[in-house]
């Protein structure tokens, strides 16, 4: 978000309304922002690694449904049909795939546009049941762990090795904004990358940076890192 939206969400909380979805930095600084004001704030999480954050005082105005259908959907269909309906990034949260059933958070503001409106995912008919928070809370991620062998944890060379693509390519990809690094946009092929760093290669997917496994007589070290499924 910038910096406006974030101050408005700062307002919301002291207000005694929740935030809207925030991914982790912006919750860092709703939270930075309230302190002053309150200290009786809490953080909502969907299930324990879920990235998308409320911050919050008092109730939570939020609703989970699990998306009936007879089809079989892909966390990149169900997300675009969330954008072709311009719903915003904010407005919902972590989308949960598990056993062959399909979770969906959003805001309450959205509650009714949702039941009217989201009828459909591409060509195939979808119906929302709205369900009981608890249901998803022990739900895990699912990763890829990779590990490779680097010579520098600099982001180019990172991505170079994961692809695989040449050098110069992946420095081609952060200059023509493919590349996001704790979700801003990275600029600087030079950036190091820091334990449990999250990146994301448009087309590509989003990854995980655990560290350095141990570093080899040669110079060079095995790191290891996971790949969001």
């Amino acid at each position: 978000m910038d910096k406006f939206s974030l101050n408005n969400q700062v307002e919301k909380v002291i207000r005694g309304d929740n935030s809207n979805f925030l991914n982790p930095v912006d919750t860092r600084f709703v939270i930075n922002h309230i302190k002053k004001y309150i200290n009786n704030y809490k953080v909502f999480k969907l299930f324990d690694d879920a990235e998308k954050l409320i911050v919050y005082t008092n109730k939570l105005n939020i609703t989970l449904y699990e998306i009936k259908t007879n089809s079989n959907l892909t966390h990149r269909e169900i997300l675009g049909a969330l954008f072709s309906h311009n719903i915003c990034e904010d407005s919902f949260g972590d989308i949960i795939i598990n056993n062959d059933k399909y979770y969906i958070v959003v805001l309450n503001t959205i509650k009714d546009y949702m039941i009217n409106n989201f009828i459909t995912i591409g060509n195939k008919k979808v119906k929302l049941l709205e369900m009981d928070l608890d249901i998803v809370n022990d739900y895990k991620l699912n990763y890829l762990d990779i590990n490779l062998n680097v010579s520098s944890l600099r982001i180019d060379n990172i991505i170079s090795r994961l692809i695989p693509t040449s050098r110069s390519n992946s420095n081609l990809m952060i200059k023509n904004k493919k590349v996001i690094v704790n979700y801003n946009l990275c600029t600087n092929s030079n950036y190091i990358l820091k334990d449990n760093d999250i990146f994301s290669i448009r087309g590509i997917g989003k990854f995980k940076y655990i560290g350095i496994d141990y570093i080899k007589s040669n110079g060079k070290k095995s790191i290891l890192i996971k790949k969001y499924m």
